[in-house]
């Protein structure tokens, strides 16, 4: 479905440029994400190498001029590929929203400024950071490439990502984990939340690729 909005959107300036800020606001949250990660997981001080709220505001901005250039595309052309419009509208929604949760990665970080360890679950977390991570970086290559199978492969590992999530979480109410402290036992959980929640919307998101509009966020 998106390669035929990629087709459809080029042949109008402002569909293009509201195309090419949706990339812009991909590549903005799988920089984010990094800078948010590596601050929390291998920084004692919670130090950022970006600054994540201008970029957050900068993702707002564009969301807002991808809303009106779709808008005015089609008042001023009165376009019958109105669904082409919807599809991106709906996509840039779930993009926004993985900024979001980025912030909330970034907020735990500072909250908790030494590098969070998750004890004996230490190797299942960093396993989902990475898989996360590179989620994103798939999730850019699909989206400008317009790359279905690449998308598939997105939708279909979603799946993993939420039951190693939730049997971390599931650990701490079964489990006692003496090795961590209360308050490393809560960010960890937080952040397997978080986690859960960004590849949430990237499957969203890499469904906007394969699905037709009325499919977009569910199953292929």
């Amino acid at each position: 479905m998106l390669k035929i909005l990629r087709e459809i959107f080029g042949k109008e300036d402002l569909l293009q440029e509201a195309y090419d800020s949706s990339i812009e606001m991909l590549k903005i949250d799988r920089d984010m994400f990094i800078a948010a990660h590596r601050s929390l997981r291998h920084s004692d001080k919670g130090e950022m190498s970006v600054d994540v709220y201008t970029l957050d505001k900068k993702i707002n901005e564009y969301q807002r001029d991808i809303r009106r250039k779709v808008l005015a595309h089609m008042v001023a052309t009165q376009s019958k590929d109105i669904v082409f419009g919807l599809i991106l509208v709906s996509i840039v929604i779930d993009i926004e929203r993985i900024g979001d949760f980025i912030k909330n990665i970034v907020d735990l970080a500072q909250a908790h400024p030494k590098r969070l360890i998750a004890g004996d679950l230490e190797k299942k977390l960093l396993n989902i950071g990475k898989k996360v991570k590179k989620r994103l970086e798939d999730l850019v290559v699909a989206f400008e490439n317009s790359d279905v199978d690449i998308a598939r492969s997105l939708m279909r590992k979603h799946k993993s990502i939420t039951t190693r999530c939730e049997d971390i979480l599931t650990s701490f109410l079964q489990e006692d984990h003496p090795e961590m402290s209360t308050k490393d036992a809560v960010a960890v959980a937080l952040y397997v939340r978080y986690l859960k929640r960004i590849s949430s919307h990237v499957t969203n998101i890499a469904s906007g690729i394969v699905n037709p509009f009325d499919r977009i966020g569910f199953t292929e």
